[in-house]
């Protein structure tokens, strides 16, 4: 019989034809390179130039903001703990949150000028009072490459100088998606942090897709005049998240009418279907010999659709358990699984539990139960 284990998470597993686009790209995008990808999904869905190390302009604080959101999404940084501005951090150039040198401020409103305008004063505080200096900060933004399998180093904790490919980008979004902190501001549009004199920075999130695309709730964007117009960005529609990136527009209008022809391009190509939910019966009252009970629902342990393109045809489902079970069963064992099928072949196998322990009522057991009992009373 074969086993699979449970992932415990929503499972999207893309089917589609990738390569067979025939001429040209199948959307229109106005931008040195771009991606666009499924979480999850090692190869992007669509891409040009997607490999390619290019400068980013502010997108290379990604990599800092994402670490820094992930420290509060575990609790190594709690919004209400209070930071005090180096000389250092005060005197960081670019989009600021006008932090003073001296000056103490919660964590929690740095946070919001790291995410919504990437203030490199905001990251830089953040960064050294969190973790002690800012090598340590900058180590540990080395180690959050490393985990999403991106070979880039850096040389500071802002990125200086560091080139980034649009699929680095995406694999980056992807993380902050999944990120409480960094999602919680990344959809605001405007906000304020209070210093502590009571004095107040105003906070403008440059994505306009934020409002202006359904679904968008992020991610972040840069702009440099030499190196165009950058961003990241994620939307979620049906419980399927994309991510695109696109690098080097000539405008501001351009990068969000990109991202918004990749998303448009997704939404009208691809469609979710659901397959089963974490703890569903998917197979009820089924036969059990020798055990307590004469039949057992067998369920899921994990959430998991397939995202299929919508000239693809119906998936169907057959299940690989014996029938009869025979006891004993146990609720954290496999018992086999859901088969899902495509035009005749396996995309994609859930693995299903007996809902409930089933005690064994053969001979042999009854009697070792007899045996243990007589044991315990001391014949």
């Amino acid at each position: 019989m074969r086993r699979f284990v449970s992932l415990l998470l929503t499972v999207f597993i893309l089917l589609l034809p990738v390569g067979t686009w025939g001429e040209g790209e199948p959307v229109e995008v106005s931008a040195s390179a771009w991606c666009l990808s499924l979480p999850g999904r090692a190869e992007p869905l669509l891409d040009k130039k997607g490999t390619e190390p290019m400068s980013v302009a502010g997108l290379r604080k990604l990599p800092a903001v994402l670490t820094l959101c992930r420290a509060f999404d575990s609790g190594l940084i709690a919004e209400s703990t209070g930071m005090q501005v180096s000389p250092h951090a005060a005197s960081i150039s670019g989009p600021t949150a006008f932090l003073e040198s001296g000056e103490r401020i919660e964590a929690g409103e740095l946070l919001k000028a790291a995410v919504m305008i990437s203030a490199g004063d905001a990251i830089v505080t953040l960064g050294e009072n969190a973790f002690g200096s800012e090598s340590v900060f900058l180590n540990n933004i080395q180690v959050t490459l490393k985990e999403l399998g991106i070979d880039r180093t850096l040389t500071d904790c802002l990125g200086t100088g560091v080139a980034f490919s649009a699929l680095d980008l995406c694999t980056l979004g992807a993380a902050a998606a999944k990120s409480q902190h960094f999602c919680r501001w990344a959809g605001q549009y405007m906000e304020h942090i209070v210093h502590s004199g009571g004095r107040e920075t105003e906070l403008v999130n440059a994505n306009r897709m934020i409002r202006s695309y359904s679904g968008c709730f992020g991610l972040m964007t840069g702009s440099q005049k030499e190196e165009g117009y950058t961003g990241v960005f994620a939307v979620k529609r049906n419980d399927v998240v994309y991510v695109a990136a696109v690098i080097g527009a000539k405008s501001s209008e351009d990068r969000f009418a990109a991202a918004g022809s990749l998303f448009d391009y997704a939404f009208a190509t691809f469609q979710p279907v659901r397959l089963t939910g974490a703890g569903e019966v998917a197979a009820p009252d089924w036969p059990v010999l020798s055990g307590d009970r004469a039949t057992v629902d067998l369920v899921a342990h994990e959430d998991a659709s397939l995202l299929l393109n919508k000239s693809a045809g119906k998936v169907d489902r057959r299940l690989d358990v014996e029938d009869p079970l025979t006891a004993p069963l146990y609720a954290d064992v496999t018992v086999g699984s859901a088969v899902f099928t495509l035009g005749g072949e396996e995309v994609f196998a859930v693995a299903l539990y007996p809902a409930a322990d089933v005690a064994s009522h053969s001979l042999v057991d009854l009697l070792r139960r007899v045996g243990r009992s007589y044991l315990r009373t001391g014949g």
